[in-house]
């Protein structure tokens, strides 16, 4: 039975078969030393696993990559003796048990690459991932597992995790604990000095653990966290655990986010909390990684657990549980006030339809396939991947973003995707141990709502034409436009425009600058920049004679050419060459009211974009 559900209580004064003890000896070059014991061993031989990849980030990362040093023991009371092992592939060995009823292996795991999904230690602190950091034993997953983490706890004072205490720390260090191997490789620890704050909500104790070296009004972040935790309890009628752990990693260059079941890992810049756009940013990545407390780590697509930690688990549909969560991240955002709802309209339009419509690959992938094939299209695209498949939390998002106006409509404002969710949400609680499938998962939103939307969703979902845009948001006295996007003019003193400003171009190219050179990151199939030629990877040396070092001269310039033609001089592959580009004005997509919305389109309105505090 797949369970990912425990309780601290559950843990308290228990004993563990499968053990690890965690050293940090040489924290300061970024080794973690892993001892892990196997007691009740039966047969002759056992095998131990390192997994390849990590639930919720969907790509083969290979952590055995980073083990070394593995010696392996066969034990007689406090004595061993070294056991025979043999390697059966790239992160599995083969113990020779010869009787013994004890097994333990000794091995080093290099841990320095900062991200929510791997291992980074160093002198001041250590961010574990357990499936890049605890071997599993072939068939004894479901068997209770003991962590003890060996740490200078005047050094490194606060650990946060999701894992149960097992007993009062000690001098050994201190001692956490899973119900399983999948309850131990979905929790992440966080071990040093960073800041923490707990608040009680929906019945339910919850920690902040902020690990950084920046000032940060904590207090401030705690509140918003809580009222986040108080619109989503709200939402499900409650909350599924007993503790959560918000982990929060704040370093330059950080960026993402994690789920778990008792706890989300999410990494941000500094800045995050200086500027008014990065808070909510922020604040809606809060929203997204708690949304998936219920969606995904239990309403969960019926491939997504039990896992093989081994291989790829292919699922078609990651819509539901990516897609879903977009969508509902903003929404949430916009519910606990945290942005106006002008705010999320504009957002709406610039961050997911406008977004969207720059990606041609939606033409050329439906969402179902993108989502089978995340393993390689989105976890390892190409800078030319945006031609070739839309991602699945994009387009996802649209999609339920135009089911939910759906519902309230055809339902005359009596339902919502709301409803759906709380669904879902029920059939979990009485068959946890099994996912969804995808006509289940259909079948509950029409029931739920009483409105059959099955064949419109597996329309959208299956296919590669554009969404329906208009037709839908009409029903709530909106619909979206394309007009020329124009450049604000520039102004000085007692608002004296100062100069005419170019329009804004269209090329169809992204850039990139670097030491002063300007190159091409990606090309958009049909644009300007793909029409006259331009590759990946090119350097753009002038537009029209005039140098460019910047990318901001290289838009000025290609400003003032809209309809007339520039000439372009690049470099590729030690030669230059030279191109005609034909930039277009800037296409702005936006999503607005209409001038005189019926009374039933306001009511609509009203009802999508309600909110309780």
């Amino acid at each position: 039975m797949y369970s990912i559900e425990q309780r601290d209580e559950q843990l308290l004064g228990g004993t563990a078969a499968i053990s690890y003890h965690i050293g940090f000896e040489r924290a300061a070059q970024h080794i973690v030393s892993v001892r892990m014991r196997i007691d009740n061993v039966l047969g002759e031989s056992l095998v131990v696993v390192m997994p390849s990849w990590s639930p919720g980030s969907y790509k083969i990362r290979d952590y055995a990559g980073y083990q070394g040093n593995v010696s392996t023991w066969l034990m007689d009371g406090a004595r061993r003796k070294p056991a025979l092992a043999a390697w059966r592939d790239k992160a599995s060995l083969v113990i020779e048990t010869k009787g013994a009823t004890s097994i333990e292996i000794e091995y080093l795991i290099y841990a320095h690459e900062r991200t929510v999904r791997t291992n980074h230690v160093n002198r001041n602190h250590a961010f574990l991932v357990p499936t890049a950091l605890c071997m599993y034993v072939e068939g004894r997953t479901q068997e209770v597992h003991h962590v003890l983490f060996a740490h200078n706890r005047a050094q490194w004072p606060s650990i946060s995790t999701a894992l149960s205490p097992v007993k009062a720390p000690s001098s050994e260090g201190v001692l956490l604990g899973a119900l399983n191997y999948d309850v131990l490789a979905d929790s992440p620890i966080e071990i040093g000095d960073h800041q923490v704050r707990t608040f009680d909500e929906a019945g339910a104790t919850h920690e902040v653990a902020v690990a950084t070296n920046h000032t940060l009004d904590l207090d401030w972040l705690v509140t918003q966290i809580q009222r986040i935790v108080h619109v989503e309890a709200e939402l499900f009628g409650g909350v599924p655990y007993d503790r959560y752990v918000f982990i929060i990693q704040v370093y330059p260059g950080a960026g993402g986010g994690l789920e778990h079941a008792r706890s989300s890992v999410n990494a941000v810049e500094p800045s995050s909390m200086l500027d008014k756009s990065k808070v909510v940013a922020l604040l809606s990545l809060l929203c997204h990684e708690y949304f998936h407390t219920w969606n995904v780590k239990r309403i969960r697509p019926v491939e997504l657990g039990p896992f093989d930690y081994t291989r790829e688990s292919y699922t078609s549909m990651l819509w539901l549980a990516e897609g879903l969560t977009s969508y509902y991240d903003d929404l949430l955002t916009y519910r606990c006030g945290f942005t106006t709802a002008k705010e999320y309209i504009d957002s709406l339009s610039k961050d997911h339809i406008a977004k969207l419509a720059m990606v041609p690959g939606r033409f050329a992938m439906s969402t179902r396939d993108s989502s089978y094939l995340a393993w390689l299209k989105l976890y390892m695209a190409s800078p030319d991947g945006s031609n070739r498949f839309p991602s699945y939390y994009l387009k996802g998002g649209v999609i339920f973003l135009l089911l939910d106006i759906y519902i309230i409509d055809h339902s005359d404002g009596k339902y919502s995707l709301d409803d759906a969710m709380r669904a879902m949400w029920k059939r979990y609680q009485q068959n946890p141990s099994v996912g969804m499938t995808e006509v289940e998962c259909i079948s509950i939103i029409e029931q739920s709502t009483s409105i059959q939307i099955r064949d419109r969703l597996l329309d959208w979902l299956n296919g590669t034409t554009e969404l329906p845009y208009n037709e839908i948001f009409d029903a709530v006295g909106l619909r979206v436009e394309t007009t020329a996007k124009v450049a604000d003019p520039v102004k000085i003193g007692e608002n004296i425009v100062f100069a005419t400003v170019p329009r804004v171009p269209f090329i169809g190219w992204s850039l990139a600058e670097s030491g002063g050179r300007i190159s091409v990151r990606a090309v958009e199939d049909g644009s300007p920049a793909a029409r006259a030629g331009v590759g990946i990877d090119d350097e753009i040396v002038a537009v029209d004679g005039k140098r460019v070092n910047t990318s901001a001269q290289v838009d000025h310039y290609c400003g003032t050419m809209i309809g007339k033609g520039a000439i372009l001089t690049a470099h590729c592959d030690g030669r230059l060459y030279t191109t005609t580009i034909s930039p277009v004005e800037q296409p702005n997509l936006r999503l607005v009211q209409i001038e005189k919305p019926s009374s039933r389109q306001k009511q609509m309105h009203d009802r999508w974009l309600h909110r309780t505090l």
